[in-house]
């Protein structure tokens, strides 16, 4: 096994997670999402005195925001739509 092989989210992180994380509340669900950054993502946080601006990647999927919040949110609404459980 490589390195790259240990950090790459196995193909369904992306539904795991959503069926997980998409009742919590928005405070829980940012938890979840800096967690699941740490192992297997990508944040760029705004540049100190640039517009504000937030990028998340996370298990193939990208969102953006004026804040860490709001790119969270961005986050899992969309992860939610490429995941329709109902």
């Amino acid at each position: 096994m490589s390195v790259f092989d240990s950090i790459v989210p196995p193909p369904d992180a992306l539904a795991e997670f959503v069926v997980e994380w998409r009742g919590a509340s928005p405070e829980v669900r940012l938890a979840a999402i800096r967690g699941a950054l740490r192992r297997h993502g990508i944040e760029i946080p705004a540049l100190p005195g640039r517009v504000a601006f937030y990028e998340i990647q996370l298990f193939g999927l990208t969102a953006t925001g004026r804040d860490e919040a709001e790119a969270a949110q961005n986050w899992m609404e969309a992860a939610i739509r490429l995941c329709p459980f109902d």
